[in-house]
């Protein structure tokens, strides 16, 4: 049984933190005024998800507070959990901040003060990361379980091998928050995104941008500026998976953009990638067919070049010419492809 289907049944506190505990096999533990306290985290735990994550981070704090004030140990990880979202952040992150004692505390760790939530919500909210448990059960586990192992909070990598998983959780968590944009340009999009660490982009020249206005992400497409609607979603999507990819992969998920494109617009316009090994047969063919010197001899035009797989192998630019029916395509190559950015010739029909 998940942990999110144990949750739903749920029906006390104790009920929650049970099913926590079991999920991500917790040892070493207890539980009493901290709701479950180990040596590597402690737990502010909810029976209903009425309370935001902030509200429960401040209650949680309230006794970090309080060990800090005795002298007593403090665990490296902080988590707040209910039956609908957990979230987990380094106390590193949080203790400089309660060594400053500015903070007006309440009666007792539940009657926390406006002016607590308030300090203490502007501070941890880039640091603290959140999870949907209905749907991101698995990626709340395994953070957890790597946090408490490595002693820190570790990150997807986005690779070729979940590439389409992540996009399917961007668009959900970040594409559709994106005000006017079309879906047809998610993958723009989501692109101009992984590929940026927060300040510079990996590739010059892309079809779309991030960039930051007011201390927020906008994109820019087609000369067209576009905001966030909600951007709670963006904050917690970068909260679970690390950017940007590691630089071997980069070009590879840029020329994988086929594969992100609705089914039906990638039939119509035939837009398939083309495999490396059957670039290497391709060549060999002509080669066997045309010549050792076909490449200096013929000119070639490659009608339907798409990312332009096909012509990495070729080594004289100057008889290439390259067509597609996408401009994003064209501007894909130029960024990845140095024959590309070479070649006498490169439009869109």
């Amino acid at each position: 049984m998940s942990l999110y289907t144990q949750l739903q049944s749920a029906k006390s506190e104790e009920d929650v933190k049970d099913a926590y505990i079991k999920a991500l096999g917790l040892k070493g533990y207890t539980k009493g005024l901290i709701d479950i306290q180990s040596r590597e985290i402690w737990f502010e735990a909810k029976d209903t998800d009425r309370h935001s994550s902030y509200a429960m981070f401040t209650q949680l704090l309230h006794y970090v507070q309080v060990a800090l004030n005795k002298g007593e140990p403090v665990p490296p990880f902080l988590a707040v959990i209910d039956t609908e979202k957990a979230a987990i952040m380094k106390s590193a992150d949080v203790l400089p901040f309660l060594a400053k004692k500015t903070i007006q505390w309440g009666k007792s760790a539940s009657q926390f003060t406006q002016e607590a939530l308030d300090d203490i919500s502007a501070h941890i909210g880039t640091y603290f990361v959140s999870f949907r448990i209905k749907t991101h059960e698995d990626e709340f586990i395994s953070t957890v379980k790597a946090a408490i192992q490595s002693g820190d909070i570790i990150r997807t990598q986005i690779t070729p091998d979940n590439l389409k998983q992540v996009f399917d959780k961007w668009v959900a968590m970040v594409g559709r928050e994106i005000v006017g944009v079309s879906e047809e340009d998610y993958a723009l999009l989501f692109f101009a995104d992984i590929m940026h660490d927060g300040t510079v982009s990996t590739h010059a020249n892309l079809p779309a941008e991030l960039m930051h206005k007011n201390g927020a992400p906008v994109f820019s497409l087609k000369g067209k500026n576009y905001d966030l609607g909600n951007k709670e979603g963006y904050r917690q999507f970068w909260a679970i998976h690390h950017r940007p990819p590691k630089s071997e992969y980069r070009d590879y998920l840029l020329e994988r953009r086929d594969s992100l494109i609705p089914y039906d617009e990638r039939s119509f316009k035939g837009a398939y990638y083309t495999p490396l090994h059957v670039v290497d047969k391709a060549y060999d063919k002509l080669t066997e067919t045309l010549g050792a010197n076909w490449q200096k001899d013929y000119i070639v035009w490659d009608m339907c070049c798409g990312v332009g797989n096909l012509e990495v192998k070729h080594s004289n630019p100057r008889n290439l010419y390259m067509s597609t029916l996408d401009q994003a395509d064209i501007d894909v190559m130029k960024a990845t492809k140095p024959v590309c950015r070479r070649s006498a010739f490169s439009t869109t029909i």
